[in-house]
């Protein structure tokens, strides 16, 4: 028995304990009408899985699989296993069998729907915002770029899926988280006055991110980077910088004073080496709890382009 399926049965078996009294032997032998054929046997199933008992459900749509593996209904019983696991909230489990079932039977007319679901179990796997806890962009974020790899594997595997808007718009979703914790680490670097450090992420921002609420991430992004590099005592890659702001965001409202700050700058202002650059602290771990108060204000989003140019929040 493959080992996702035999976790499977295990997860199962312990939802089922706990809900509910006597117990189920998975592998006693499925007799009468079901044991010859794979429609009843599959029936038979849906209706254990209908009627709350998952341990009776899985050893039916075991025993198609098992017993005919070449009919249409060992492929529907493997999505019905996977199905089980995503209703109980078991996303990890879930993606993986989902993911399982479009490796095995990438034309399936239900593939898409199988590949769909992977992605979805990832993304409700991802960190939320609990009151009095740190918010989830503060968090693991590995659930988040799980979700996108696979949503995005969806989308390109089958686009004329009917679940592709419902897919983009998680997509939308999960990049809007990635691009939040990205600013959390850039502002973690910002705080520390580890100016290279944030203007690292901020330039990640701009170069993947940028796209995010109509090209504004893009613009505050570079902006912030410019600011960091200049805090950084490093002028040439501040114009860096400020001359994609002015080349990239044409309309940004602070170009003007972009263009009067590169006027500023020798054309052949050196760029600091890493020798001149104090080393970064380390970045806060992901899903460590977060030091600023509850109440401290966000940081504001285009402070002055004067020292001090630390943030004025967290």
């Amino acid at each position: 028995m493959r080992p996702t399926i035999c976790r499977a049965l295990l997860l199962a078996a312990t939802c089922a304990c706990a809900s509910s009294g006597p117990s189920i032997d998975i592998t006693k032998p499925v007799t009468g009408a079901e044991a010859s054929n794979a429609a009843k046997a599959y029936e038979k199933g849906l209706q254990e899985k209908k009627d709350g008992n998952p341990l009776e459900a899985t050893r039916f749509f075991e025993y198609v699989r098992n017993n005919f593996p070449y009919s249409q209904y060992a492929a529907l019983a493997q999505l019905a296993i996977a199905d089980m696991a995503f209703d109980r909230d078991d996303w990890p489990q879930a993606a993986t069998l989902y993911q399982d079932f479009v490796k095995s039977h990438p034309s399936h007319p239900k593939a898409d729907y199988a590949s769909f679901r992977a992605g979805m179990a990832h993304f409700n796997d991802r960190p939320s915002d609990v009151f009095l806890l740190p918010p989830g962009y503060e968090k693991d974020q590995a659930p988040v770029r799980q979700a996108l790899e696979a949503l995005n594997r969806f989308v390109s595997g089958y686009p004329k899926s009917d679940y592709v808007p419902k897919a983009r718009q998680m997509i939308h979703d999960c990049r809007e988280m990635l691009a939040r914790h990205e600013r959390y680490v850039a502002e973690f670097y910002w705080k520390r006055e580890q100016w290279r450090g944030a203007a690292g992420r901020y330039m990640t921002l701009a170069d993947t991110y940028g796209d995010l609420q109509d090209g504004k991430v893009h613009a505050d992004s570079l902006w912030r980077a410019a600011q960091a590099y200049r805090n950084a005592n490093d002028p040439g890659d501040q114009r860096k910088a400020l001359q994609r702001l002015v080349q990239e965001a044409p309309r940004d409202p602070r170009r003007a004073q972009a263009e009067a700050l590169l006027k500023q700058i020798p054309a052949n202002a050196p760029v600091t080496s890493p020798t001149d650059v104090k080393p970064a602290p380390t970045a806060p771990p992901e899903g460590a709890p977060s030091n600023r108060p509850a109440t401290e204000p966000a940081p504001a989003s285009n402070p002055p382009l004067t020292p001090p140019l630390a943030p004025s929040g967290g």
